[in-house]
């Protein structure tokens, strides 16, 4: 479902980060909580400082295994797909911190998922997009397209989204969007001019500058 070697070759520092900003997207009462793609479990320990649930994590990459097991409840050293099997109807919340533009078939793996959360369940996700003002600017003025080691361009990323398309991903795999909006604004000065003058005529560029959208759906 992913390019595993290159997944695996990244630097470990890549897959360590707390996402602070995608706390207040959590339920406060969610008793079980699954995250795909949960690193050192570095985001699930912060979650369950506020929170008082059961915290499951899957990470295939081994050098987490026994970091993340201090942080989270249950951990799993191996690759999510159709084929891995978890409690049905268990979950209240499945956690996604940019993971689904690493998939081969994200909307595949959103069907999946479903099975797996309670009737009321939410998805949350964080995807990195596409239309951020800094590569839009490399690729229409510059005309660079060149993969990088971290970022939007990211060279494991096998997927690209925008906001637009990550609404279509979701509605295409079942899901109904609750909330959908821009995270890590970054814009350069000189950006943020150019978006003042164009807000004039239209606000279709609003979203260029957030690096990611977040995101939280239920099944329909």
């Amino acid at each position: 479902m992913y390019n595993k070697a290159q997944y695996l070759e990244k630097d470990s520092n890549y897959y360590q980060h707390e996402r602070h900003e995608m706390v207040k997207y959590i339920p406060t009462n969610a008793e079980n909580i699954l995250e795909i793609g949960c690193g050192d479990g570095s985001f699930g320990a912060m979650i369950k400082e506020n929170i008082k649930c059961t915290y499951w994590g899957i990470e295939p990459d081994s050098r987490f295994i026994n970091l993340a097991k201090k942080n989270i409840d249950i951990f799993d050293n191996a690759v999510f797909n159709t084929e891995y099997n978890l409690p049905l109807q268990h979950f209240d919340c499945i956690v996604f911190n940019d993971v689904l533009e690493h998939l081969i078939d994200p909307e595949k793996i959103l069907l999946y998922s479903k099975s797996f959360l309670k009737d009321d369940g939410i998805i949350v996700s964080s995807i990195p997009n596409l239309r951020h003002a800094p590569y839009l600017y490399r690729l229409f003025y510059l005309g660079e397209f060149e993969y990088q080691d971290a970022g939007i361009m990211d060279r494991t990323h096998l997927r690209f989204f925008t906001k637009k398309s990550i609404v279509s991903l979701y509605k295409n795999a079942g899901y109904r969007i609750i909330l959908h909006e821009g995270i890590n604004k970054s814009v350069s000065k000189k950006f943020s001019l150019v978006l003042r003058f164009l807000k004039i005529f239209t606000n279709k560029f609003e979203d260029t500058k957030y690096q990611q959208f977040a995101t939280v759906v239920k099944s329909q």
